[in-house]
């Protein structure tokens, strides 16, 4: 594809976007956000038909939920309209970056305001939807359970100790305190790891402000992912080496692995319940919406 081929895809795009009405602009700009972190305006040729195609169809849908005698009497208070923008505008870098994506997607705040209040109908009309379920049962649970019992593993674990010394890292002389610390912490324990468990006060000595000792269980994707690659590396009874992050320095100790471990039902119940009652509230909107859309034939008398 040439240059001028992406330019004239862009100028098109824009111009899509001053054409389409706010409503769809509300669902496009949610859609742009939501789906690739970026403005409407800033989506690939690609992106932009997906995401065009997303907000479309949730548009008309809305309408329709809108339209429907469900909604009629449902009021979104000022408050609740007030802090929900707020929360949208705090998912910005800035309120600027806010108000600039608003006049990117061809709308002003007033019509930004009244899409999402329409939005909070609709999602108000759903959660009454779905509240008309049937409870979960105890058998349903134990049902789904036994359907689905390899789905409910604890995952292995390492038991971790974790020495960390923070540092200023704009502070050269602040970074070397922290090292030469970490260091006389490092060397006693490569020689004598058992001392990690032992003496939880041993990083005590170096007098170095903020610096942590924790002994606790870690599964995988709970630390930072360096630290998280490291620990899941090591073996029992093993010590790291020094490792440097962007604002401290670290120790880590593997204690102990505990391997996967199948959940009982009683440990799985609180999840399986929790999965059968989404599971039950989607069909009943999906029911309800299938029948607004469609509406059942009334039988002739």
């Amino acid at each position: 594809m040439t240059t001028i081929s992406l330019v004239e895809d862009d100028m098109q795009q824009d111009k899509d976007q001053k054409q389409i009405d706010p409503s769809l602009s509300f669902h496009l700009m949610k859609f742009a956000f939501q789906d690739f972190q970026k403005s409407a305006r800033d989506l690939t040729k690609h992106e932009y038909s997906l995401a065009y195609q997303h907000a479309n169809e949730e548009m008309l849908l809305h309408q329709v939920i809108l339209t429907s005698d469900d909604a009629c009497c449902v009021v979104i208070p000022e408050i609740t309209l007030k802090q929900t923008l707020q929360g949208v505008i705090d998912e910005y870098p800035s309120a600027d970056a806010f108000h600039n994506t608003l006049k990117e997607n061809n709308m002003g705040l007033e019509e930004y305001t009244l899409a999402l209040h329409n939005d909070l109908r609709v999602e108000t009309v759903l959660s009454r939807v779905a509240t008309t379920v049937r409870a979960v049962t105890a058998a349903e649970v134990l049902s789904y359970y036994s359907r689905n019992r390899e789905e409910f593993c604890r995952p292995e674990r390492r038991v971790c100790g974790h020495i960390r010394i923070p540092f200023d890292p704009v502070s050269a002389l602040d970074i070397d305190m922290a090292y030469a610390g970490i260091s006389t912490i490092h060397e006693k324990l490569f020689q004598h790891p058992e001392r990690f468990y032992k003496e939880k006060n041993l990083h005590t000595n170096t007098k170095l402000s903020g610096c942590s000792y924790v002994l606790r269980t870690f599964a995988a994707g709970e630390l930072c992912p360096d630290l998280d690659r490291i620990l899941f590396s090591l073996q029992p009874k093993e010590v790291s080496d020094i490792i440097e992050t962007a604002e401290s320095f670290d120790i880590l100790y593997c204690k102990e692995i505990l391997p996967p471990q199948a959940l009982s039902l009683k440990e799985s119940s609180a999840a399986i319940f929790s999965i059968l009652l989404k599971k039950k509230q989607l069909e009943a909107c999906r029911s309800w919406l299938q029948d607004l859309v469609q509406p059942t034939p009334e039988a002739e008398p």
